[in-house]
């Protein structure tokens, strides 16, 4: 079987990550694998190290923050339709089976797959109606049901991103398929210095935008100092410049400049995730969380908004992790507290989450899951081509 994937970055951002994991379990399943990216970036240099085939074909995204005039609008369309065809024609080059576009936000390998009448997944990491300042070219119904009728299957990675789908997609075509994530068994040999001394260490990774709540937790840091805490942050992630500005002035307002550290976008930010003592998640919602199981599989406890998408798949309050209310810092700066007195509760949340995740996010089930998608779809395609007597 050969599959080909079509990504919307060359980026190592989250849904690239997944794709990662996804391509190294199928690798295993001596799955052929192509990956087809709009842009030249770090994605290729891994999959080079994969010995994974990959295109480059530029195409633009189909959803945007902001809505552009109609004009542009058009524009953006006939180049997808144009990429399409060429993509199209490099499916039936290269003789792919199914193709899999890895995000919401591109529309040309689905259109690419109809062309070629090849079988289409559509892999979702990511919620298309969570930001009413987003909106699709074609417009939100519209795009809904273009990704219902060109594809075969949806994958979403939570049942959060599912019940969001559902107001326009056709549930029976939706499955549920948690994603793997995998420690680097080299990094983990590294991690044992502790450049912060013995104050408390929280940690948040993620890219630093307004939704990601780092300024609630600068806010519950500030709180927890005022306790009398002796206690740091360390905010890792590629940085928004003007939302980073801003909370560089509220760490100078607050005083904690020497207790505050951003340290920008890291190849591998479970060195930090393992000298921090905590890990919190202040996210106004997650699709997924894979900075949580990254977290539960390095044995720490993790702090997370409560009723915030997949967060709640993955933590079980006060069993695998904490959960406050988004918005209360006060209530977060509780649960750092609780935490900071309570060692043996940190030990105990980090066994119970390690248990949870070890073998729930492996690589080998996520690709012997997608496979045995892959395997049903050629299947339903094979069949209704087949003559009927």
């Amino acid at each position: 079987m050969r599959v080909c994937f079509i990504s919307h970055t060359a980026a190592r951002n989250g849904a690239e990550l997944a794709l990662l994991e996804l391509l190294k379990g199928l690798n295993k399943l001596n799955v052929q694998c192509l990956v087809v990216v709009p842009e030249k970036g770090p994605l290729l240099g891994e999959l080079d190290k994969l010995n994974i085939d990959w295109r480059l074909v530029s195409y633009p995204w189909w959803w945007k923050s902001r809505r552009k005039s109609l004009p542009r609008r058009i524009l953006r369309t006939l180049q997808c339709l144009v990429a399409a065809a060429r993509i199209a024609i490099m499916l039936r080059h290269c003789r792919c089976d199914v193709v899999v576009t890895n995000t919401v936000v591109v529309s040309a390998g689905a259109f690419a797959a109809w062309l070629a009448d090849k079988p289409h997944i559509w892999h979702l990491h990511e919620s298309a109606y969570r930001d009413v300042r987003t909106t699709f070219d074609l417009g939100r119904r519209r795009a809904a049901s273009l990704i219902n009728r060109l594809s075969a299957l949806i994958v979403v990675v939570s049942r959060a991103v599912a019940d969001d789908y559902s107001r326009y997609i056709n549930r029976d075509k939706i499955r549920v398929i948690y994603q793997s994530v995998t420690i680097n068994a080299e990094i983990e040999e590294k991690l044992d210095r502790n450049p912060l001394n013995n104050c408390f260490r929280c940690c948040m990774v993620g890219s630093i935008q307004p939704w990601k709540g780092q300024n609630e937790a600068i806010k519950a840091l500030s709180e927890i100092v005022r306790r009398g805490i002796d206690a740091h942050l360390l905010i890792v992630g590629d940085e928004n410049r003007v939302f980073t500005a801003a909370l560089r002035k509220q760490v100078k307002a607050c005083g904690l400049e020497q207790r505050i550290t951003f340290t920008g976008y890291v190849n591998e930010p479970m060195q930090f995730i393992r000298m921090a003592d905590v890990t919190l998640v202040c996210s106004r919602w997650e699709a997924f969380g894979r900075v949580i199981v990254e977290a539960m599989l390095a044995g720490k406890p993790v702090i997370a908004t409560a009723n915030s998408g997949g967060t709640a798949e993955l933590i079980e309050e006060g069993k695998t992790g904490l959960l406050y209310e988004r918005g209360n810092h006060l209530e977060l700066a509780d649960k750092i507290q609780y935490l900071y007195k309570n060692p043996e509760v940190r030990s105990k949340l980090g066994q119970a989450g390690y248990a949870s995740a070890v073998g729930r996010f492996t690589q080998e089930r996520y690709a012997q899951e997608m496979l045995d998608l892959f395997e049903d779809v050629l299947e339903k395609k094979r069949m209704s081509a087949a003559p009927t007597l």
